[in-house]
C-alpha cells in the first residue's frame, strides 16, 4: 500500500521541506529523512531505503539535485524534481534524467499528491515493461537452448530473440572455452526488420576484465557484467576496437552495450552496437545480467560447433521471426537503423496499456506508428478512433470528448456519444495533442486520473476502458516551460515516449519510399506500366531535406506521375522553399517579432499558392503542416482565408 511508503526531502530551503514534510505525512506517507546536498542524500538513502526522493535541483553547495539520478536510477528509486525554475534548459536536463515528475514551487498540496500518484501510476507501468521485456527475452532464450535444431539454424535465430528488446545494428559474440586456443565468434548486422546478414571474421579485442567477476567457483554458476559506452567514450573505444573492420562493418555505429559472463568452463563477451547514441541504458545492463545463466548456456551450445567460413566474408542474409511472432507493419515502408528501432519499440509496447507519446517532426507518420500499436494489441478487434486535437474549436472540445444530453446547450438537438465513450474497449490517438488549450488540458487530465466523466447536461457517470496514444510535433518541454501545457498532464502522457526520426534522417528509405507511393498511384490511376526513375531524379531525391517528411514525398510522387506521360520520370518538381524564395529575410527585419516573422513566412506561402491551403501543392504540403493545423495557426494569427495574399 501507498501509505506505506517512504519519502526522502532532498530540499536546502527549511520552509519548503518543512511543508513538503507536512502535506506528504497528511496524505498517509513517512517522511524517513531531510537533507540539503547530495553527499547526505546518498548518506540517508543507504541508511532509510525510501520508496520516493522529493529532489530539489539546486541543493547546498552548489550541488544540483540532476547529479544524484543515476544514483538513484542504480537503486531503482523513483524520483520527482521541485524547483522554481522552469525554463527549457532546465526542464530538458532534467528531463535527461529520466525522472517521474516535475513541481513547480510555490505549488499547492493537491499538486503535490496528484504528482506523486502520476509517479506512482508511470512507475507501475515501468515495472510492467520490464517484467514484459525481461520475461520475452528469457523465454525466447530458453526456447532456443532447450531446442533439438541443427547448430546453424539455432545460430541464424539468435540475433531476432534479442533484437525486440535490445536494438542493435550489429551484435558480435565471442566465447572463449577455458582450456582451448580457439574461440567461436560471430556477428550479425542488421538489414530488414528480422533479416540480418551474417558476417564471419569479426573480433573485437578488450582487455581482459577478469578482475571485475571475482573468483570464479567450481559450482558453475555464472558471474556477469554489463557496460554502455556512447558518445565520445564511443569513438575512442570504436576507433581502435574497428580499425580493421570499418569498411566490412559501413561504420556509423555511435553506441554500444557490452556484455560479459563467465563460470569454470568459458567466458563469453557479447556486443551489441546501434548507430542511435541514446539506444542504451541502465535498463539494459540489468537485464542482461539479470539474464546470466541463459544467456550463457545458449553461447556455450553455440560454440560447440566452430563454423567453417571463410575470414572476412559476408554469408548469406539470414531472414527470421522471434517465437510466437509474426510481425507486420501495415503502411510502415522502409528498413533504416532508425525507423527498424521505432518498430522494436512499437512491438515492445503494443501488447502493454501503457500510454504512448509519440514525438516528431509533421508528416513522419505519427498516426500509423498509433495504428500499429492499436493493431498490435489485445485492443485490435476494438474501435480505433483519432482526435485531431488542432481541428476541434475549442468551444466544442469538450462535447466531442464526452458527448452531451440533449439540450444541455443551444444546438444540442439531441444525445450525442462523445469519442471517449465510442472508443470503448479500443485505443484513442490524441493527435497535435500541443494545441489542446489550456482549459481542455483540465478536463483532459481529470479524465485521465479517473477514467470516467459525465456527459455534458448529466450527473450520470461514465467509466470506460481506454488505451491512450498522443502525438505532436511540438517540443512538449518548451511548451511547459512557456506555460502553455500543463506539467502533470505531460508526465501523465510521456509514460512511454517513440520519437520518429525525420525523414532526412532515413536516407536510405527516400528512394524506396519514393518507388512504393510511385507504385501506389500508378495502381490507383490504373496505369499498368510504373514509369523508372532516371539517374538525376534519384540524385534530386536523395539530396532534399524533405522538411514536410514522408507526406511530403508522397503527394510529390502524386503529383510528379499524374505529369508523367513516359516510361522515365526525368524531373521532378521540388517545392522552392528549399531555395530560400519563402523564407524571410532577417537581415533587414531583425527588430521583428517571431510571430510577425511566422505570419509574413505564412503569408509569403499562401500568395504563391494563390491562398490553397489543402491539397498537393496547397501551402499546408509546402509548410510542412497537417491542413487542420495551418487553419488552426491561421486563425489564431487573424490570418483571414482569401486569394488576394498580397496582391
Amino acid at each position: 500500500m501507498f501509505m506505506k511508503e517512504r519519502i526522502l526531502i532532498v530540499e536546502d530551503d527549511f520552509i519548503v521541506a518543512g511543508d513538503l514534510a507536512s502535506m506528504v505525512e497528511n496524505a498517509g506517507y513517512h517522511v524517513c529523512a531531510t537533507t540539503d546536498t547530495v553527499r547526505s542524500a546518498k548518506e540517508a538513502i543507504e541508511k532509510h531505503r525510501p520508496t520516493w526522493v522529493l529532489l530539489d535541483i539546486f541543493l547546498q553547495d552548489d550541488s544540483l539535485g540532476t547529479d544524484l539520478a543515476p544514483y538513484l536510477q542504480e537503486k531503482g528509486i523513483g524520483f520527482i524534481y521541485i524547483s522554481a525554475n522552469t525554463n527549457q534548459s532546465v526542464l530538458e536536463t532534467a528531463k535527461a534524467t529520466q525522472p517521474y515528475g516535475f513541481l513547480v514551487k510555490p505549488f499547492r498540496e493537491k499538486d503535490l499528491l496528484l504528482m506523486l500518484e502520476i509517479a506512482r501510476g508511470k512507475h507501475a507501468s515501468i515495472l510492467e515493461l520490464s517484467a514484459q521485456r525481461e520475461s520475452f527475452l528469457q523465454q525466447s532464450l530458453w526456447s532456443l537452448a532447450d531446442e533439438y535444431t541443427p547448430h546453424i539454424n539455432k545460430l541464424d535465430r539468435t540475433p531476432a530473440a534479442f533484437q525486440s528488446v535490445i536494438p542493435f545494428d550489429l551484435m558480435v559474440y565471442n566465447f572463449q572455452p577455458y582450456g582451448q586456443d580457439e574461440a567461436s565468434a560471430e556477428a550479425f548486422q542488421r538489414i530488414g526488420y528480422s533479416e540480418y546478414q551474417a558476417l564471419s571474421g569479426v573480433r573485437i579485442q578488450t582487455s581482459d576484465n577478469s578482475a571485475e567477476f571475482g573468483s570464479i567457483e567450481n559450482d558453475g554458476e555464472v558471474a556477469a557484467s554489463a557496460k554502455v559506452i556512447q558518445g565520445v567514450s564511443f569513438t575512442l573505444t570504436a576507433d581502435v576496437e574497428f580499425s580493421k573492420k570499418k569498411q566490412l562493418l559501413n561504420g556509423g555505429f555511435r553506441s554500444t552495450l557490452q556484455f560479459e559472463c563467465k563460470n569454470k568452463d568459458g567466458a563469453l563477451q557479447l556486443w551489441f552496437f546501434s548507430k542511435n547514441q541514446d539506444s542504451y541504458d541502465r535498463s539494459h545492463e540489468k537485464l542482461l545480467c539479470r539474464s546470466e545463466k541463459v544467456i550463457y548456456r545458449l553461447f556455450k551450445q553455440l560454440s560447440h560447433k566452430p563454423l567453417d567460413r571463410s575470414p572476412d566474408v559476408p554469408r548469406r542474409a539470414v531472414s527470421v521471426q522471434p517465437p510466437r511472432s509474426n510481425i507486420k507493419f501495415e503502411g510502415i515502408v522502409g528498413h533504416s537503423s532508425p525507423l527498424l528501432e521505432v518498430l522494436d519499440q512499437v512491438k515492445l509496447v503494443a501488447t502493454t496499456n501503457v500510454t504512448v507519446l509519440i514525438l516528431g517532426e509533421s508528416g513522419t507518420g505519427k498516426e500509423k506508428i498509433a495504428y500499429n500499436v492499436h493493431l498490435l494489441s489485445s485492443r485490435k478487434s476494438k474501435p480505433f478512433i483519432t482526435i485531431n486535437c488542432a481541428a476541434m474549436p475549442a468551444d466544442l472540445i469538450e462535447s466531442e470528448l464526452f458527448g452531451h444530453e440533449k439540450g444541455a446547450f443551444t444546438g444540442a438537438n439531441e444525445r450525442r456519444i462523445g469519442k471517449l465513450e465510442a472508443a470503448n474497449g479500443g485505443t484513442v490517438f490524441l493527435d497535435e495533442i500541443g494545441e489542446l488549450p489550456l482549459e481542455s488540458q483540465v478536463k483532459l487530465l481529470r479524465f485521465l486520473q479517473e477514467k470516467h466523466f459525465e456527459r455534458i447536461g448529466s450527473s450520470k457517470t461514465i467509466s470506460v476502458d481506454i488505451r491512450i496514444i498522443a502525438a505532436t510535433n511540438r517540443n512538449l518541454e518548451k511548451e511547459v516551460g512557456e506555460g502553455r501545457f500543463r506539467l502533470d498532464l505531460f508526465y501523465r502522457l510521456n509514460v512511454y515516449p517513440v520519437t520518429l526520426p525525420p525523414l532526412r534522417e532515413r536516407g536510405e528509405d527516400i528512394l524506396i519510399l519514393a518507388k512504393h507511393f510511385t507504385e501506389k498511384t500508378a495502381t490507383a490511376l490504373g496505369r499498368k506500366i510504373i514509369p523508372e526513375f532516371s539517374a538525376r531524379v534519384l540524385r534530386q531525391l536523395s539530396e532534399y531535406q524533405w522538411p514536410g517528411n514522408i507526406r511530403e514525398l508522397e503527394h510529390l510522387m502524386e503529383r510528379t506521375l499524374i505529369k508523367t506521360q513516359g516510361q522515365i520520370i526525368d524531373s521532378v518538381e521540388l517545392p522552392t522553399a528549399t531555395s530560400g524564395k519563402f523564407l524571410p529575410s532577417f537581415g533587414a527585419d531583425a527588430n521583428k517579432t517571431l510571430q510577425q516573422i511566422e505570419i509574413e513566412h505564412i503569408l509569403s506561402v499562401l500568395k504563391r499558392c494563390n491562398g490553397r491551403v489543402n491539397g498537393a501543392g496547397g501551402a499546408a504540403e509546402i509548410l510542412g503542416l497537417p491542413p487542420s493545423t495551418l487553419n488552426s495557426k491561421m486563425k489564431k494569427l487573424g490570418i483571414r482565408k482569401t486569394s488576394n495574399y498580397g496582391n
